[in-house]
């Protein structure tokens, strides 16, 4: 339990309270658990999303170590620490200081050409429209949320309702029943929000919900008459020259304003210096600095102990001057307004807590007065050139355990370019075994997307009745077909065509339930503790940060087939029912009343293990 001081604005008394710890943006776990009760034959919904105009990316001038007062060991330190670290799943980090960036880098296949999914780091972005709408008049932190929407005032309102203040959106302080859950069950989120009561007084308690910022984006759309998108576009995105911008939208065509926005490492970086000066960006105030003051100062107050120690208005503080935006899964800014210096990451780790060992590496090295201490000019410099090659490795995908020194770094590479080439030989040998062939699975627990990508996005499961195979020269092409007609042939049936690299990413565009989505592939020799061969066939999402493994075991003309995700939904779930997290909002009593259920789900669905055998593409058998 984490003990909680929350301050009400509205009556300046000091409550004291004890919670459960809360997830980060934790969404549409109900539809998780329907898609694990397949409906063989479902297509889903397309996601609709609102994309700035005339709006890009300018990147940030680059600055070298003893240019930025910045050690260039330990920052290589870090970057080893992150990258090595198989619990922080990482696949991007930049940083910078002041307005100057070190340096931004991508791990193949990201990019900066994707933006990557932010969760709900995108909560303090909707929070600095709120203040921009503040400081324009167009609203008060002290006025009633349903003064914006009249029409649902009537006699059947709750009576908390009518006591909800932007200031309770702002401070997760609302306690409204109405929580994550009610993206997948409804369609008018206003409506379902409004016409539930609250648990508690509003402002009595903190309980992180979603839909509290999401209110904040209808109430934007109503007083501004635009949606949050074109609000912030001349006011922010465009001063500070972030573009590359995707914002998913409601039902009602509404940001969805606690998560579903896209954003590259440079905008992110971009967000975290806003922030860090005070609503300022090349010398011009774009809002006045009183405002983001108050968004960041403390709200609520948690435990000496615990790594957040406070949040403010949709924005959390940790240990000293440091403040954070925060998705799940590893999506952060981390910035300080004593050194300037902001840290932005993305990732694809099971953690869905601000505590992650992600976040932990970021606070020691921000915390670290030597990380400020460049060291003498002429080592300085070649320590520069060593974190440049180190940048450059990782963004290869090559691997940071072992180290080398500056001379060494040609050879290095040499000798990394040759273990890849002769992983892709490998792999291609053993990929003969499927050329031309054909393989039957079970329809029943064989699915193409990963269980998180259909509780995001909606897609179908798509269950594959059988997977063809055809060896290229460089790569393996495979179609996965979602069901079979009477007749056994391919003509007409619905099918997804996929290419693998042989150890290294082919990335290609697929249609996901009317969505259509960058993937990157390749495919992997491994072994298993038996020795039995494994080709690891590897599909990254690329803006969603999601990945679906499936892991062929060869014995002869039997194959087993066995799924994995990253994220893992299975230790996701685990969290909740072993009672180790507990769901924001109200949604926790999913875990209360399912944990069996889940249980069973996930052993047997999240990773099935099915034996097939190889078949000749021109067999005609069932």
């Amino acid at each position: 339990m984490i003990v909680l001081r929350v301050f009400v604005r509205n009556d300046g008394k000091e409550h004291n309270m004890k919670i459960p710890r809360q997830f980060l943006g934790v969404n549409y776990i109900s539809k998780i658990v329907d898609n694990f009760q397949d409906h063989v034959g479902n297509t889903g919904t397309a996601v609709t999303f609102h994309e700035p105009k005339d709006c890009k990316d300018v990147p940030l001038e680059k600055a070298a170590t003893w240019e930025l007062s910045l050690n260039a060991a330990i920052t290589t330190d870090l970057i080893r620490k992150l990258a090595c670290d198989p619990n922080c799943a990482l696949d991007g980090l930049a940083v910078c200081k002041g307005e100057s960036l070190l340096f931004e880098a991508y791990r193949t296949p990201y990019s900066e050409r994707y933006p990557h999914v932010t969760n709900s780091t995108c909560k303090t972005i909707t929070a600095i429209a709120v203040m921009f709408a503040i400081s324009e008049h167009l609203l008060t932190q002290e006025d009633y949320v349903l003064s914006f929407f009249p029409e649902y005032d009537n006699l059947l309102t709750p009576k908390h309702t009518k006591k909800l203040t932007i200031y309770h959106l702002l401070t997760m302080t609302s306690c409204s029943k109405c929580n994550e859950i009610v993206s997948v069950t409804d369609d008018d989120w206003v409506r379902a929000f409004l016409t539930l009561d609250c648990q508690y007084e509003p402002g009595s308690r903190y309980i992180y919900n979603s839909m509290n910022t999401y209110m904040l984006a209808a109430i934007l759309n109503k007083v501004t008459g635009m949606s949050l998108v074109d609000y912030l576009t001349p006011r922010l995105f465009k001063p500070l020259g972030i573009g590359n911008i995707r914002w998913e939208l409601c039902p009602k065509g509404i940001e969805r304003g606690g998560w579903g926005l896209h954003l590259s490492l440079n905008g992110m970086l971009k967000i975290g210096i806003f922030l860090a000066n005070d609503g300022a960006y090349h010398g011009k105030q774009l809002i006045k600095p009183a405002f983001i003051k108050e968004m960041k100062r403390v709200n609520i107050h948690q435990d000496a102990d615990a790594l957040a120690t406070g949040y403010g208005y949709q924005i959390w503080h940790l240990p000293g001057d440091l403040m954070m935006l925060s998705g799940m899964f590893g999506q952060h800014v981390i910035f300080s307004e004593d050194t300037q210096l902001v840290v932005a990451m993305n990732a694809h780790n099971d953690k869905m807590f601000p505590d992650s060992v992600l976040v932990k590496h970021v606070i020691r090295y921000m915390k670290n007065p030597q990380t400020f201490q460049p060291d003498g000019d002429w080592k300085e410099r070649l320590q520069y050139r060593h974190l440049l090659q180190v940048v450059s490795a990782f963004q290869k995908g090559y691997s940071l355990k072992n180290d080398w020194n500056l001379l060494q770094y040609h050879t290095y590479c040499k000798k990394q370019q040759d273990i890849l080439a002769a992983k892709g030989q490998k792999v291609l040998e053993w990929c003969r075994a499927f050329d031309g062939k054909r393989l039957r699975v079970n329809t029943e627990t064989m699915k193409l997307f990963p269980y998180m990508l259909q509780g995001l996005y909606s897609p179908g499961p798509f269950s594959v009745s059988d997977i063809s195979f055809k060896l290229k020269e460089t790569s393996l092409k495979m179609c996965f077909y979602k069901e079979r007609n009477r007749k056994d042939t391919d003509t007409g049936r619905e099918r997804i065509e996929l290419e693998a690299g042989a150890d290294a990413y082919c990335i290609q565009q697929i249609s996901v339930g009317g969505n259509r989505m960058d993937v990157a592939v390749k495919v992997t020799p491994a072994t298993d503790e038996d020795e039995h061969k494994v080709i690891l066939l590897d599909i990254i999402f690329l803006e969603e940060g999601i990945h679906r493994r499936i892991k062929f075991f060869l014995f002869g003309e039997k194959v087993a087939v066995e799924l994995a995700e990253y994220p893992d939904m299975r230790a996701i779930v685990e969290q909740v029912i072993t009672g180790d997290a507990v769901i924001a909002g109200n949604t926790y009593d999913i875990a209360d009343k399912i944990p069996e259920g889940f249980r069973v789900l996930l052993e047997h669905k999240v990773e099935p293990k099915i034996y097939a055998t190889l078949l000749d593409l021109t067999s005609k058998k069932k």
